[in-house]
């Protein structure tokens, strides 16, 4: 639960104590954009912890509450519940997910021990929000997916219903596209202080990429690498986004035990 709210939450993988929560993107996205391509193999030395947005997948759809606050405070809900007290965390997000990540890291950094941030729209204001807007009409919703062939990701029937209904009763029915609308840019004091080590990991293609390029050089410990995707570097290039974060995150267990060992 989070406030008068439920969250759908999976834990893959026993307790250890690396801990990494993936969340996804907006509308297309649930907790299944990470369980085989990400979950699984991660799984092997490792928790992870996969939960559906407000408003996605098996959680609920309130009609307010889509700012980056609002979903920050459903990350601490779902970190509550299911990690022990004041246990740091390995955020993976991907999108509006790679948002929220960053906005709870910016007010949790002692909870956070290092992030992902997959194709960060970053404003979502500037990168999201006119897209969003194209989709002006409930009779327009169809053909607004279509528009967006990744958006689908192949599917039909039942599948695609449940697409469509979802985007038409978060666009249509929730304050989805005005928070969206409303979230601007970091400052940039708030992102340099941020301490923990960052993975920027962007579609070449992508038309957020000049993005990345801000936060590599706002971030004070960011790296970033580039796959060869679009924006949904997840369903583009699952294979190569493993391998990197799998790099990353030996390369963070690496420094931990030279920091352990020097002190």
């Amino acid at each position: 639960m989070s406030g008068d709210i439920s969250l759908s939450a999976l834990t893959v993988g026993s307790a250890s104590e690396s801990v990494t929560v993936c969340l996804h993107g907006l509308v297309a996205g649930n907790m299944a954009t990470w369980y085989s391509t990400l979950a699984l193999p991660l799984s092997a030395s490792r928790q992870v912890i996969l939960y559906d947005l407000r408003g996605h997948g098996g959680s609920s759809t309130p009609s307010q509450g889509f700012d980056l606050g609002s979903h920050a405070d459903d990350l601490d809900a779902v970190l509550a519940a299911l990690v022990p007290v004041n246990a740091s965390v390995d955020l993976v997000g991907h999108s509006l997910g790679a948002l929220i990540a960053l906005q709870f890291a910016m007010r949790h950094p002692q909870r956070v021990r290092s992030l992902v941030l997959v194709d960060a729209p970053l404003p979502a204001n500037h990168w999201v929000g006119p897209s969003l807007l194209a989709a002006d009409s409930r009779e327009g919703v169809t053909a607004w997916i279509d528009a967006q062939p990744l958006l689908a990701n192949g599917a039909t029937g039942r599948r695609r219903e449940r697409l469509r209904q979802r985007v038409e009763t978060l666009v249509f029915d929730t304050s989805l596209v005005a928070d969206v609308l409303a979230m601007g840019r970091p400052s940039a004091a708030a992102l340099a202080a941020l301490p923990v080590p960052v993975l920027l990991a962007y579609g070449r293609r992508s038309p957020c990429l000049s993005a990345g390029d801000e936060l590599l050089q706002a971030l004070p410990n960011a790296q970033l690498r580039l796959l060869d995707a679009g924006h949904d570097v997840p369903i583009e290039a699952p294979k190569a986004l493993l391998a990197i974060i799998e790099t990353f995150y030996a390369a963070q267990h690496t420094n931990r035990v030279a920091q352990s060992g020097a002190q």
